[in-house]
């Protein structure tokens, strides 16, 4: 046994120096001057020249290398850049990223997230009071209010002022790029109001997309400019989400206008507008007389 072991020795020892420079040292790609992005390139281009020698010989189902293709081109479009996450878990949206309220109240509900309830009261005349001590008094009030309660029945005008228009907006200022994408997690709590969430170009917070949800399921898409509102496109079914769980929206819009929105996996918008073709400025919640919490937001661009 000892012979064979100096022997296989004698034998690596006598290979011929060109057998040792055989390979050369490993050069880790992470660290060479190519990136992942040029190889990914590099790899994308190869494909498509494949795909044009495919349909020029019909070597392949013209469906498949359509499919290819559509791949190919999902792999070779802008990549995303997250410009926008919060989750709210530390108790304060005005750091990190910053959210300024203009107008209305909105704080942070333990374990739930950013919140805003906002409800529309009349303002009613006070009831004229009731005295024990004089019977006149009494008999007046009584008649006071049988006959505010006869001109209600009448359909005349009360001494109650109209519920005036609640409202609750807040809005962080970022760099959105044209493409964007739009996550949140969302719950609605009362069977009143509405929500809206969208990008804004300039300083003008209601000049912009919105994704507007109105309690009971309406779902719709929304373009709002100086010229004012214009419906793009709505839900062709109500998507009630009243159920006080919290719901994953994901609403997208690629490079050439197209959109799409999600709720819990589930498309129910999709549409192509060209309405804004300039860069946003930041994103923007309202509501409109209703009780919402997002739980978290996530917010994307193009580079």
């Amino acid at each position: 046994m000892r012979i064979l072991y100096s022997f296989f020795v004698l034998m690596l020892l006598s290979l011929p120096v060109s057998a040792e420079q055989k390979y050369s040292s490993w050069s880790n790609p992470d660290s060479s001057s190519s990136s992942a992005g040029d190889s990914t390139r590099e790899l994308i281009d190869k494909l498509n020249a494949l795909i044009d020698d495919a349909e020029n010989s019909r070597a392949a189902n013209p469906v498949f290398l359509r499919d290819l293709r559509e791949l190919a081109r999902s792999y070779s479009g802008p990549q995303n850049m997250s410009v926008l996450i919060d989750d709210f878990t530390d108790g304060d949206f005005t750091t990190n990223p910053v959210w300024s309220v203009s107008v209305g109240k909105y704080w942070i509900e333990k374990d739930w997230g950013l919140r805003s309830a906002v409800t529309a009261q009349a303002e009613s005349a006070p009831e004229p009071e009731t005295k024990n001590s004089d019977g006149k008094d009494l008999a007046f009030a009584i008649l006071g209010a049988v006959l505010k309660q006869a001109n209600r029945d009448s359909g005349g005008t009360t001494t109650s002022a109209p519920a005036q228009p609640q409202l609750a907006a807040i809005h962080s200022t970022v760099a959105i790029s044209n493409a964007f994408s739009v996550e949140f997690d969302f719950s609605s709590w009362q069977p009143e109001g509405r929500f809206d969430i969208g990008p804004y170009q300039g300083t003008d917070t209601n000049s912009g997309y919105r994704l507007s949800y109105a309690p009971g399921g309406a779902l719709s898409l929304q373009r709002s400019s100086s010229r004012g509102t214009t419906i793009i496109q709505q839900a062709a079914s109500a998507i009630p989400l009243e159920d006080q769980k919290s719901h994953t929206v994901l609403w997208t819009r690629d490079v050439n206008g197209k959109m799409s929105v999600a709720i819990d996996g589930k498309i129910f918008l999709n549409v192509t507008d060209r309405g804004f073709s300039d860069p946003f400025q930041g994103i923007t919640i309202a509501n409109l007389g209703g009780d919402y919490i997002i739980r978290k937001i996530a917010v994307s661009g193009v580079k």
